[in-house]
């Protein structure tokens, strides 16, 4: 009786408990909650607080926190946060929501098992706690987060879950024909003025070009705000072409590997949205290039940009920024949102985002004066 009322203390009896349980203490219940499968790392106490104000935007006084998280492609996720006032713990469980919604456009037509995770995933909050659960058995989870708080949880054990072991090097799946398309007869005729020896193909893609541009770039705009216009017009305009997976070979549809689909069809894959930003920024006179890589481990074949602005580069994933993945179980809000998370960020942020390449091949990105996360003031203004 004595080690039963112990264990409901450290995770709460009954009532206010005497000795209100720890982040930690909730976190490890949670976990243990589903088994000896869930391996997550966690965060160093120095790490937490840069981690909950980057991702969930934390705002307000927090007292404790615990976060555990996966490595590579697995989503799972489990963070606890004490905060001093009741209000801001309601504030930060909006944010948590907010989160998961973007997450899960970063795994759409990529991995759908995860995105599902996500979309399963819960943002709970009681009293002055707020907790991010993402796992299998989140009625096992929510359960344990509630019992810790209401009576009937159980302390964890001492020592955190063994860590993921994951080779974050770079071994190229080449499992796509990732060869880029070639632009350079399209460049010549806008420069010349002259399409007359396009091919219909290009002609098309030429055409659909001029559109966008006199859409979306003006004259006096800095190669910054061209590149912020091209970057959400193709967000927006385009989807990603999840008949890549009905497909046994993975071809999916015609031209979603190159620019052609992505402007006059409106889809492509990885490489359809990296190719086509490219050629918009070279016709808008924005120094560019592709980056044919990898990620999730280097299990799938990936491609991005980067963009050079004041003699600096950055690095720039429209894909994984466009969360129109089209899921069927992905919720409206979801589809619908525009973001900004792999938009000019350094080659560190990409690697520690589960991108992969050649690093002897590109530029490194180390500069942060233009990122911008779709919130905060805009560079240069």
């Amino acid at each position: 009786m004595l080690l039963l009322g112990l264990l409901l203390g450290a995770c709460g009896g009954a009532g206010e408990p005497v000795d209100a349980p720890t982040p930690e203490q909730i976190a490890r219940a949670i976990c243990d909650s589903q088994g000896e499968a869930l391996s997550l790392t966690s965060l160093e106490a120095a790490e937490r607080g840069d981690y909950l104000a980057e991702h969930y935007d934390l705002e307000g006084v927090w007292e404790d926190a615990a976060v555990y998280t996966a490595s590579g492609a697995d989503v799972r996720e489990i963070a606890v946060v004490l905060m001093e006032e009741e209000d801001d713990a309601n504030g930060l469980k909006a944010r948590m929501e907010d989160y998961l919604i973007e997450r899960q456009g970063d795994f759409f037509g990529y991995f759908p098992d995860q995105a599902k995770l996500l979309d399963e995933g819960r943002a709970l909050v009681k009293g002055r706690y707020a907790a991010l659960i993402v796992c299998e058995d989140m009625p096992a989870a929510e359960a344990a987060f509630y019992g810790c708080l209401e009576g009937g949880g159980a302390a964890p054990a001492s020592g955190p879950p063994a860590e993921n072991d994951g080779d974050a090097g770079f071994k190229p799946p080449n499992e796509t024909d990732m060869t880029l398309y070639d632009t350079e007869a399209i460049r010549r005729a806008w420069e010349s003025g002259d399409a007359a020896g396009l091919s219909e193909r290009d002609a098309d893609i030429l055409a659909r070009c001029r559109e966008v541009l006199d859409e979306c770039v003006s004259d006096g705009m800095s190669d910054f705000q061209k590149e912020l216009a091209i970057h959400d017009w193709l967000v927006e305009w385009g989807e990603y072409d999840q008949t890549v997976y009905d497909d046994p070979d993975h071809a999916g549809r015609e031209g979603n590997r190159d620019p052609y689909g992505m402007l006059v069809g409106g889809y492509g894959i990885c490489l359809g949205y990296a190719t086509t930003f490219q050629l918009l920024m070279d016709l808008a006179g924005v120094e560019c290039i592709t980056v044919v890589g990898a990620s999730f481990q280097s299990t799938s074949d990936h491609a991005w940009n980067m963009v050079r602005l004041d003699g600096e580069w950055y690095c720039v994933d429209p894909t994984w920024d466009d969360p129109s993945g089209g899921a069927a179980w992905a919720s409206p809000s979801a589809v619908a949102r525009r973001t900004h998370r792999y938009f000019n960020v350094t080659s560190r942020a990409m690697r520690e985002s589960d991108h992969q390449w050649d690093e002897t091949s590109v530029p490194e990105a180390t500069a942060e004066a233009y990122r911008w996360d779709g919130v905060s003031k805009l560079p240069g203004t």
